[in-house]
């Protein structure tokens, strides 16, 4: 069996688009499936050679970091931060921090573009890499979009048809999927200047997002939707042709309808938190009796520096006041986001089954994930360990 169609047998792909990128479209194309996910279909046979650099290129089987330690990972330093520009703490999903990053580095010269995930132009709906060259394209794309993405069908197209520097944002896996890339094909060393990720609790499927929307019982599609933003947390909004608007807080479309929704592969995920990056960013949500406050206000998100290269520029960026931050006590975020803080400590149990079923298929370095399982409550991680064999049993054989 090819190793894209045992990564799809098992539930494991994420839809990236690079293995199609890599062996190119007239052998592997990405459709958008029934279940609301985009996958390769195979149209012509791999060389082995193909077959051994989709095994590891592919992000949802090969996640490769520098060692690190602790439930956060490796760091410099970390701070809680927020854009000094007013217009753009409102309108970005978190404070407005990684748009305030790249617009830096845009107009600073550090970088030639800013590689980020977008809307089609064509649809209200639909996602794929963006090529940003100027503070409108960023600010345009600057909004949270939870629901899938071809971040690299074309990748190879954009990196081959310039010398342009780079920075890139992009959810942990697709940080882990650009590193691959680099590292296989040295001739994009250098290329990809800063690596920004944000903080992922996993992808929604487009289904999602329209039974989202179709709350509203309006019968035409919308012309333009957003998830976050215009505040934070914002709120999901679709705009009809007729004028007409729908909203829903976010509590209400992640907590009750997208986060329900999402990719298998992301309820097993080694890493939500960036581990990869130069800078690892989300949200420093206000807390109520030792949780997150949903409560609209002013935007912020906390600031996790892995890097020499993430440190200057953030330094470079809190000097020329495009961005303003304030000490953060890691002990915070714990309690800012639970759900991450647990999801690292149990990600060991929860991908030992999948592992033994696949017969190792997965490959991940660096990530203390036997360590920090083993300072889990172990009764918890026994019941997470066997909770995953159920619901990868089910997702594959349906019982």
């Amino acid at each position: 069996m090819q190793v894209i169609e045992k990564i799809k047998k098992n539930r494991l792909c994420l839809g990236c688009g690079l293995c199609s990128s890599v062996v190119g479209q007239e052998k592997c194309e990405m459709r958008l499936v029934k279940t609301g996910f985009y996958e390769p279909e195979v149209k012509k046979p791999f060389t082995f050679s193909e077959e051994k650099a989709v095994k590891q290129l592919c992000p949802a089987v090969h996640v490769e970091a520098r060692s690190h330690v602790g439930v956060w990972g490796n760091m410099l330093s970390a701070c809680e931060a927020w854009s000094a520009d007013a217009f753009i703490r409102h309108k970005a999903a978190s404070g407005g921090v990684t748009t305030s990053l790249a617009i830096f580095a845009l107009e600073h010269h550090l970088v030639d573009a800013v590689l980020q995930v977008g809307v089609r132009p064509d649809s209200y709906l639909y996602n794929e890499l963006q090529v940003s060259r100027s503070r409108e394209d960023i600010l345009r794309n600057a909004q949270s979009r939870y629901a899938p993405a071809l971040v690299f069908h074309q990748i190879k197209t954009i990196l081959d048809s310039s010398s342009d520097l780079y920075a890139f944002i992009g959810k942990p896996c697709d940080i882990a999927a650009m590193q691959n890339l680099v590292r296989m094909c040295p001739q994009y060393e250098g290329r990809i200047k800063y690596f920004l990720s944000i903080f992922c609790a996993g992808m929604p499927s487009y289904n999602a997002t329209l039974k989202a929307w179709q709350q509203s019982g309006h019968k035409d599609t919308p012309v333009a939707l957003k998830y976050r933003g215009d505040g934070w947390p914002g709120k999901f909004t679709a705009q009809f042709d007729d004028g007409s608007t729908y909203q829903m807080t976010y509590n209400e479309s992640w907590g009750k309808i997208l986060g329900r929704d999402v990719a298998f592969r992301c309820k097993i995920c080694p890493d939500g938190i960036g581990l990869l990056a130069d800078i690892a960013i989300g949200d420093s949500w206000n807390t109520k009796d030792g949780y997150p406050d949903f409560t609209e206000s002013d935007g912020k998100c906390f600031c996790m520096v892995r890097t020499k290269a993430g440190a200057s520029l953030m330094d470079a960026a809190a000097k020329e006041e495009y961005i303003k931050s304030r000490p953060l006590n890691l002990q915070e975020v714990k309690n800012q986001q639970p759900y991450q803080y647990k999801r690292r400590k149990l990600a060991g149990w929860r991908l030992l089954p999948v592992q033994v079923m696949t017969g190792w298929l997965l490959h991940f370095e660096g990530l203390n994930l036997l360590s920090l399982a083993l300072t889990a409550n172990l009764r918890k991680g026994f019941r997470d360990m066997c909770g995953t064999y159920k619901r990868f049993r089910k997702e594959l054989h349906g019982k």
